[in-house]
């Protein structure tokens, strides 16, 4: 599995290559390659096109870095882990609003519009593709959904942003802002003709493409958070009944993946299991080497992510918040699934050797407070410690960006605010009931209680998994901070400024 994971990211960076990079504020070519009036005449050359998608998406711009770093800082699970926070995602943590030069929020917008023009590149030549329509047909499903995925990060965070869906032609090719329900109409528009050219599941080299399942799944979250719960309902219910997914027994399986020292394989972890719905591909080629010219492109690029790193023992930027630390019941498994503190046991080798025992001078933060207990503390998710402890290492990872248990809890948010408490209840104890979890059931007779229970699910079950940040915004446009809970960022800014990059440049952008 993992060589065709290796395949499928090479022929991404390779893909990327061919696809002019271009945004409102940059547009440049190579000349040494083939041009978009040449190339994109059979099913395969569309590939490459629809690769060079999700080589954005990978890209340090997004996944591979400052995707979760935005999510993070503006969510309520996180603080600084110490002065090492670098000043950019320190304002995002600290501040009520970043200012519009903020360089972590400029490449998500960036990365968004690259993936969004690419999207358009493939869009608008599809139609030329006649030698495999099948594949032509799947493909086109896949920009759509990577598109909608794209616009989905862009107008939750920022509320009215230009809607582009033809390829940008020039540096001159502006559009002004579109209104947010403009935007929400296109993502709806893309995720539902996703839903039906998508198959159910691929194999093989194909793992880690969008499914059937991953655009219902989005589909669900942008509804609930367009406020429409009974059309959310729907579509999570296709993935809820399509019998393709379901709950691993061991919660730490969700977080794990390939692990190599130089040549040596530790681990391959259990990337793509049963509970996986979208989740992107990383690889460690035990090179110790990471992406830093941001864009993602080449074929011999690195293929890791830094997640590891930075929220790590060493680098150690970004630590659990003490609000998300007291949020787990006291006998919650989650928590040292969830966690790394002191008097743990790292090394363990997947708990085939004794390991070692963590100590204060193992982890570089500053101390958190549990319970009134005050200790260094870091994320376990996405960590390599159980295998290795190096002062660097970019690691091989995949980001889980939707998983089988986001959308029960996605199913039990819906059904609270439809007037189904005690449905709400049956979807929270699943998620409740996994063996490794394992925690007591709820009962649930109002809507209040209900979207409590959910509240504070959604935080233990998916924390660290850059979900909280949008949950946050949507609860508090319904007004349920302070009506059922504080609001965990009292006082931030709801929507992010246009960066200055675009409105420096674009002038129907004021």
């Amino acid at each position: 599995m993992n060589n065709n994971i290796i395949k499928f990211i090479a022929m991404s960076f390779a893909g990327a290559t061919l696809i002019v990079s271009c945004s409102k504020n940059l547009d440049t070519t190579d000349e040494n390659n083939p041009t978009q009036e040449s190339y994109f005449k059979t099913a395969s050359e569309l590939q490459n096109g629809v690769n060079a998608i999700y080589s954005s998406l990978r890209s340090a711009n997004l996944v591979g870095r400052e995707w979760f770093f935005i999510h993070d800082m503006r969510g309520g699970e996180t603080w600084t882990g110490g002065s090492q926070l670098e000043p950019p995602r320190a304002e995002l943590l600290k501040q009520a609003s970043p200012a519009a030069t903020n360089a972590v929020m400029t490449s998500v917008w960036t990365g968004s519009y690259h993936m969004i023009n690419r999207a358009n590149v493939i869009l608008s030549k599809a139609a030329e593709v006649t030698d495999n329509t099948a594949l032509r047909d799947r493909l086109v499903g896949e920009a759509k959904f990577l598109r909608a995925w794209a616009y989905n990060e862009l107008v939750s965070m920022w509320g009215d942003v230009p809607l582009y869906r033809e390829p940008v032609a020039g540096v001159s090719d502006f559009k002004a802002k579109s209104p947010a329900a403009e935007v929400y109409a296109s993502i709806i528009t893309d995720l539902k003709e996703a839903v039906a050219a998508l198959p159910l599941s691929y194999g093989g080299g194909d793992l880690g493409r969008a499914t059937k399942g991953a655009a219902n799944t989005l589909l669900g979250r942008v509804l609930m958070q367009s406020n429409d719960y009974a059309g959310a309902k729907t579509a999570l219910l296709q993935v809820y009944n399509s019998g393709q997914y379901s709950l691993v027994s061991n919660y730490a399986e969700n977080f794990t993946g390939d692990v190599k020292d130089g040549s040596a394989v530790l681990t391959l972890g259990n990337e793509f299991n049963a509970e996986s719905i979208f989740e992107v591909a990383f690889v460690d080629r035990g090179d110790d080497d990471f992406n830093w010219a941001y864009i993602g492109e080449g074929a011999t690029a690195a293929t890791t992510t830094v997640r590891n790193q930075e929220y790590g023992p060493v680098w150690g930027n970004v630590i659990p918040s003490d609000a998300l630390l007291n949020e787990f019941e006291p006998n919650d498994p989650r928590y040292k699934f969830t966690f790394w503190e002191i008097g743990d046991k790292m090394l363990t080798k997947g708990g085939t050797v004794p390991g070692v025992t963590i100590t204060p001078a193992d982890l570089n933060v500053d101390a958190s407070i549990r319970n009134g207990v005050s200790m260094k503390r870091i994320f376990k998710k996405y960590s390599i410690l159980d295998w290795r402890n190096p002062s660097y290492h970019p690691g091989g990872v995949n980001q889980r960006l939707m998983r089988y248990a986001d959308v029960l809890l996605m199913l039990a948010e819906c059904e609270a605010e439809v007037g189904t408490p005690g449905q709400a209840a049956i979807y929270i104890n699943m998620v409740r009931a996994r063996p490794s979890v394992s925690m007591p059931g709820v009962v649930l007779g109002s809507k209040q209680q209900a979207l409590a229970a959910v509240m504070h699910e959604r935080l233990v079950e998916l924390s660290g998994e850059e979900v909280n940040n949008i949950d946050i915004l949507r609860w508090r446009a319904k007004n349920y901070y302070p009506s059922i809970r504080p609001d965990p960022k009292a006082g931030q800014v709801n929507l992010f400024p246009i960066p200055f990059a675009e409105t420096s440049t674009n002038p129907k952008i004021q």
